[in-house]
């Protein structure tokens, strides 16, 4: 259902007459056209809304409407999904069947996309053959008024500056409502961040609270919540955007990991996601040795992992994800080493080796509004900052300098903080190679739902001896970035190496 009544439309009440298009009847091209323009929202008004069955005088609707054929509405509204889908990339207006003064109307709702721009067909009849790249004409289509047109040159620059400019953070959330946020979540961090909002937190409704938190925004239907609500006050954001969540496996022992790991999952909002996972590593893994030392007064203290990198790193990985990918941010516990796996890398422009010291400023920044926000509760510090902030507190503690991995693409990151040599590692034994096969090996070596996921890439790999990223990929199925996930895990169990560079990378069995 649409929330605006069709009454309140042709009334003209609540929405602006620039932003509504009545059609008398059915030309499937004008009306995809006026979809994709609406996508597009050039004039940044959040869309619009389209009525078939009604003429128009002037641009305005003339009442009582002509209607349409009541046999003929099934058929309309299948047309428009079939030739939306035209529309590129695929975008659907909310669609509805209203009766009116005794006629029948088709009403579309058209909100501002998130993923364009968007470009449709001059003619949606047209069709894209086999073997051939483009038989039909792709146009962007805009409202920059009152009237659907083609994007000019001008306009192309616009629209596509307008879209490089949204951040998927800052974007409207059509699928959610009120029900996925929890007051008590915006309360609480209204109180960390010692906000003006404290003395009206009794007076103030919610909806209130959110416009005033730039996390929702008033429209002509209601409230809409924009992407950063739900991560930063739902209940469970990971629902409606599936990657907003942390995954913590813990590895007990390094010779037979398959059998002895605990796995926890972190849901919620993304800065209490942070503060639980590193609580569960600070009660459960951190540790601290006092080592007197002969002729000094005071006795040598350091930490197996200094708390303060650890959470930069978490903060960092969790700050700059990638919320459009259905990729969780991952934490991985060895015996000696603690890895922060997010999706993607750094942009391709950083130098990883500057990256590495700490002495790189980025241009741009992939979610600044999450960055505001974790400032307010002290989780996050000035831009550029984290990487530095790791190192110094690496060296502080006598620890080795992490490591950072990615890949040419920069499709992943993998932050690795090594364990202070001063703690030993009981098990020497993980990696040794034996006579058995590949299979044999890693369902001992990877947890069973991990090895399940992998299982096609190691049977190609016993018949084959060896597999590239891209048959990996015809192989399992799957994209590209969860593909180097997989070859990743089969390269730490040490039965797998890779040579080459990334668009060229080849993993081969070592055993």
């Amino acid at each position: 259902m649409i929330p605006i009544k069709i009454e309140t439309l042709l009334e003209g009440r609540k929405v602006e007459q620039n932003r509504i298009e009545y059609k008398a009847g059915f030309n499937p091209s004008e009306v995809v056209h006026t979809v994709c323009a609406y996508a597009n929202d050039i004039a940044g008004v959040d869309g619009g809304y389209l009525v078939l069955g009604v003429q128009t005088e002037k641009g305005l609707p003339v009442l009582p409407p002509v209607g349409l054929p009541e046999e003929l509405l099934d058929d309309i509204q299948l047309k428009i999904f079939q030739y939306c889908n035209k529309i590129e990339p695929r975008y659907i207006p909310k669609i509805d069947i209203v009766e009116y003064k005794g006629v029948h109307l088709v009403y579309l709702k058209c909100a501002a996309g998130d993923a364009g721009p968007y470009q449709a067909p001059m003619d949606v009849y047209s069709k894209k053959e086999a073997g051939k790249e483009q038989d039909r004409t792709m146009k962007y289509w805009i409202r920059p008024a009152s009237l659907t047109t083609e994007a000019k040159q001008s306009e192309l620059a616009e629209l596509f500056e307008k879209f490089a400019a949204i951040p998927f953070v800052d974007r409207i959330n059509n699928k959610a409502s009120m029900e996925y946020i929890r007051r008590g979540y915006v309360e609480d961090f209204i109180r960390e961040s010692n906000s003006s909002l404290i003395e009206e937190l009794n007076i103030r409704s919610l909806e209130d609270l959110l416009i005033s938190e730039e996390v929702a925004e008033e429209k002509d239907e209601g409230i809409v919540i924009k992407n950063i609500g739900l991560l930063m006050f739902g209940e469970r954001p990971d629902k409606l955007i599936p990657g907003s969540k942390i995954e913590l496996v813990r590895f007990h022992d390094k010779e037979a990991e398959a059998s002895d790991f605990t796995e926890k999952t972190f849901y919620g909002p993304i800065w209490k996601q942070v503060r639980d996972a590193l609580d569960y590593i600070k009660t459960t893994v951190i540790e601290e040795k006092v080592v007197k030392v002969d002729g000094k007064a005071e006795a040598e203290r350091f930490f197996n992992y200094p708390y303060n990198a650890l959470e930069e790193a978490v903060v960092n990985a969790v700050l700059h994800k990638n919320y459009r990918e259905d990729v969780p941010v991952e934490i991985r516990i060895y015996l000696d080493q603690i890895q922060i796996i997010n999706f993607p890398g750094p942009d391709r422009y950083i130098d990883m080796e500057k990256f590495a010291a700490g002495k790189i400023r980025a241009r741009r920044y992939r979610n600044p509004k999450i960055g505001e926000f974790f400032k307010e509760i002290d989780l996050s510090e000035k831009k550029s900052t984290g990487i530095t902030k790791i190192l110094r507190e690496l060296r502080k503690n006598g620890s080795p300098l992490p490591e950072f991995e990615t890949d040419a693409d920069r499709t992943y990151m993998i932050t690795t903080i090594r364990q202070h040599e001063g703690f030993e590692v009981e098990n020497k034994n993980f990696g040794q190679k034996n006579d058995r096969s590949l299979t044999e090996v890693l369902t001992e070596v990877l947890p069973q739902k991990n090895y399940n996921k992998v299982l096609p890439i190691i049977e190609y790999l016993e018949k084959n001896g060896e597999i590239t990223p891209q048959a990996a990929e015809m192989v399992i199925g799957k994209s590209k970035s969860t593909v180097y996930r997989y070859l990743s895990m089969l390269v730490k169990t040490g039965y797998v190496e890779v040579s080459g560079s990334t668009n060229n990378a080849v993993y081969k069995v070592l055993i």
